[in-house]
């Protein structure tokens, strides 16, 4: 006898928080989304792995409106008698590649289907962010209702509300996957300008662009691996294996004149770390903000751990167990999403 076990549990939490959130949501557009749930995670369009955010709200207008610099785009609008969900998120689907948001305005009689985006600086905060502390918004929870879903990795996605509710689905059997990400990047973060000294007002900028860019590593890159090493790190032969710069990347240099920045110039860097994230091997940063090599290898050794996965987490682990001095921490992000920030310890 076969026994079948379903996560209806979860089917339950979704259709319960949804309800919570929004006085009137479509009962075909509810099923149609429970429907499509389970693939958000591991949704793919011709072979590319996308990981596309979704906010459900019942005014796109006004919050538009009250975030600066933020831009949409209608694309469908159907009857509320004929809900294509489905049809629709696959059409938007790949415009999330570069930082676009979906949005499914709900309204009486219709439905329309767009995508959204802060055209800000990439030190500043995303889209997400500014709804979500946007004051004005919160006063007005009682007449905007407003539901974001976040694929997070291939086994984890979360819903928060403009409420302040959240909810985290998690199918993993395995807990030691169920990880605070965006608390993994900020430690990571905090640990790679720990010894910038410059003005409050910059190191926060320079923090919030490395915040932007690893949330996009980790939502569009299926591996990486970043050490965090002190700036008057000397490499004795562990990381020789590798491209070290001749002239580290300072992005603190980028800020100098924080007033005459030049916004192409900080673009195009941050795309080139995450280029350098990309490739094969270790990148290694400073806790002075400098990128200092990239394509490094070590020799993996983990006979006496018990480390399951492959090449790249290895490499973390062999880094994590040499505590070797003037190494800080380690960052490490799998292909399918596992991800972690863990310090040396000494």
């Amino acid at each position: 006898m076969r026994d079948t076990v379903t996560y209806s549990t979860a089917k339950v939490a979704v259709s319960e928080f949804l309800e919570r959130e929004f006085s009137e949501f479509p009962k075909k557009l509810h099923a149609q989304f429970l429907n499509f749930f389970s693939e958000l995670a591991t949704y793919e369009e011709e072979g590319e792995k996308l990981r596309p955010n979704i906010v459900f709200t019942n005014n796109v207008d006004y919050v538009t409106k009250t975030i600066p610099d933020c831009f949409r785009i209608a694309m469908f609008t159907d009857p509320i008698t004929e809900v294509k969900f489905n049809y629709r998120i696959k059409k938007l689907a790949p415009f999330c590649k570069h930082g676009w948001m979906i949005f499914v305005n709900i309204k009486e009689t219709e439905i329309t289907y767009g995508i959204w985006k802060a055209l800000n600086s990439i030190k500043e905060e995303n889209l997400t962010k500014l709804i979500f502390n946007n004051a004005v918004l919160k006063e007005r929870v009682d007449k905007v209702e407003l539901v974001h879903v976040e694929p997070i990795n291939n086994y984890t996605i979360n819903l928060n509300s403009l409420k302040g509710e959240q909810l985290s689905i998690n199918n993993t059997l395995d807990e030691t996957k169920i990880t605070d990400w965006e608390s993994e990047i900020k430690q990571f973060v905090d640990a790679s300008f720990s010894k910038l000294r410059t003005t409050t007002k910059k190191l926060q900028e320079i923090k919030t662009m490395y915040e932007n860019v690893f949330d996009s590593v980790f939502k569009t890159i299926h591996g990486a691996l970043c050490v965090v090493v002190d700036k008057d790190y000397e490499d004795n032969g562990f990381f020789s294996d590798g491209v070290w710069l001749k002239e580290p990347i300072s992005f603190s240099k980028l800020f100098l004149r924080s007033k005459t920045y030049n916004e192409s110039k900080l673009t195009a860097f941050c795309e080139l770390f995450m280029d350098m994230l990309d490739y094969d091997g270790i990148v290694v940063v400073d806790n002075a903000g400098r990128i200092r090599a990239y394509n490094v290898f070590v020799e993996s050794n983990t006979r006496n751990m018990n480390v399951i996965g492959g090449a790249r987490k290895r490499a973390a682990y062999t880094v994590i167990n040499s505590r070797r001095k003037r190494i800080v921490g380690v960052y490490f992000q799998s292909h399918d999403g596992e991800m972690f920030y863990k310090p040396i310890k000494k």
